[in-house]
């Protein structure tokens, strides 16, 4: 396992490497130009229509003050950060079935980079424990080492790796012993023997290993569906931001006019030699070439008005103070359906281990913004049957839903309440490992080889619960508590009632989506 994570290490970093920057984003503003442009031949009158829009600055100056402050991607990264702060549908924590989760349920998504989790207490076993989980997206790994953002317009580059994560728990609190038999005295005092004595060993710590696939999550902000509708939106509202940007051109364009003069020969030559290459340049490639022609003008700028990233500085306090909101936007987004799949492999403590695969399923089905969860799952018992087995490799169906509402405003809310829960069939009663040379457990019997007990019982285990999670603004970090109600856990036949707490930080807010 050591190796094959070493070499996905090495495999990501290396294609982060390789990784491609997108312009696309920073172009919005020029679409309109840009599809003229690329939908016509070269040497038309419209491309030559286009080409001439394009490359005069003082056509719709608004659109080259954008390019230079950079504020179509700015812009973006300012919805990614608000968008990320309302979201309520993300995975940190361990699953359900593994020990100490505050989650019956599995959400749809995962932290776009890193996530570490902390939670205390279990819901479906009777041995509780500290578990530390960290998730991992294998796409953010490679952004985050190439330096790049995790949402950016066009970002394409790693489109298969994005749906892909990962996550590794492990049982902070897991304990062993180990049985030794004795012989003779410890010193002439001694009057009693004792023929074995219990002696701690070393225990591993990891509990589980997660593999995770969104199959459709238009929420992912690098998802075709979200790039899809933040251009929408974009498109729906560019004339009101192109109208607030004129209001605020004035001082910027008295500084601009002489620069963009029929006389300024340095301008005059740029323009002449893109003007050509655009005119010529073939669809795919149209981009690239305006990104470039517009790169050396804002340099141009630069170079002769030394107050002009002061002047820009102006211009975005403006746009700023703009009271456009992003509920549009927003409330189309959370009203898509997501879909997931992904596979655990677990360790519990005395016990086979297990495979867990699951599917995941959430939408919105209520104006009021809430999120409602379901998964469906099979367990089967790993390795090798011992002979004779009383139980065959299925070991569990599991059926649970849950449905999350953020407390106070949808996007900016300080807390979430769950409700949830969890239904398991159990096909045989549980299973419980014990090594050679230990105790069966409540017994002084002592087993001299491996042996596996059947514990509790078969049938349903049904799980109620009730969840407030508190959220620290603009940390990335939730605070889940919980408290459980359970009509049998996997090895005890009673009502079982338990408070769960935890810490989890999804580190998007922090290094993502700045």
């Amino acid at each position: 396992m050591y190796r094959t994570i070493i070499l996905v290490v090495c495999f990501l970093f290396n294609a982060a490497a390789t990784l491609p920057q997108s312009v696309g984003g920073q172009l919005q503003s020029y679409q309109t130009d840009l599809t003229a442009a690329k939908t016509t031949p070269p040497g038309s009158p419209q491309r030559h229509e286009a080409v001439k829009h394009l490359v005069n600055p003082r056509f719709h100056p608004q659109r080259f003050v954008l390019f230079a402050m950079g504020y179509d991607e700015v812009l973006l990264q300012q919805v990614l950060g608000l968008w990320d702060q309302s979201r309520v549908d993300k995975q940190i924590g361990s699953t359900a079935t593994g020990s100490a989760s505050t989650d019956l349920v599995s959400l749809p998504s995962t932290p776009e980079l890193f996530g570490l989790a902390m939670n205390l207490g279990a819901l479906t076993q009777s041995v509780s424990g500290s578990v530390a989980t960290f998730r991992g997206n294998a796409d953010g790994i490679m952004r985050s080492v190439a330096g790049q953002p995790l949402g950016c317009n066009g970002c394409t580059a790693t489109n298969g790796l994005k749906n892909l994560s990962f996550a590794v728990s492990f049982d902070l609190s897991r304990q062993a012993t180990q049985q030794a038999v004795t012989s003779g005295s410890a010193n002439s005092a001694t009057t009693t023997v004792p023929t074995a004595v219990l002696l701690p060993k070393n225990s591993k710590q990891f509990s589980s290993f997660n593999a995770r696939y969104d199959i459709y999550n238009p929420k992912d902000t690098r998802s075709a569906a979200f790039q899809k509708t933040w251009d929408k939106w974009f498109s729906d509202h560019q004339k009101d931001l192109e109208a607030a940007g004129e209001k605020l051109l004035a001082p910027i364009q008295a500084l601009l006019d002489p620069l963009f003069k029929e006389d300024s020969e340095k301008f005059t030559d740029l323009r002449g030699k893109y003007a050509t290459d655009l005119e010529q340049a073939d669809p795919e490639k149209i981009d690239f070439v305006l990104n470039e022609y517009l790169s050396k003008v804002v340099e141009l700028v630069r170079n002769d008005l030394p107050n002009f990233d002061q002047q820009l500085l102006t211009v975005r306090a403006g746009y700023a103070t703009y009271a456009q909101t992003y509920e549009d936007l927003f409330k189309e987004l959370r009203g898509k359906p997501q879909f997931s799949a992904e596979y655990t492999f677990s360790t519990p403590v005395n016990q086979p281990d297990l495979h867990n695969l699951r599917f995941i399923f959430a939408s919105n089905p209520f104006s009021g913004g809430g999120l409602l969860s379901a998964n469906a799952a099979v367990t089967l018992y790993g390795g090798q049957l011992p002979a004779g087995a009383k139980y065959g490799r299925l070991r569990d169906f599991q059926f649970a839903a849950q449905f999350d509402r953020p407390l106070g405003n949808l996007s900016t809310h300080p807390a979430v309440f769950t409700l949830a829960g969890y239904l398991q069939y159990q096909f045989d009663p549980s299973v419980i490992n014990i090594g050679p040379g230990n105790l069966v457990p409540g017994t002084t019997i002592t087993l001299p080889q491996d042996a596996q007990v059947l514990l509790g019982k078969k049938g349903t285990m049904g799980i109620v619960q009730a969840k407030v999670t508190l959220k620290l603004k603009n940390s990335g970090v939730k605070i889940p508590m919980a408290v459980s109600w359970a009509n049998r856990t996997d090895l005890l036949n009673a009502t079982d009632v338990r408070g769960h707490i935890g810490i989890t930080y999804d580190l998007d807010s922090l290094f993502g989506h700045q």
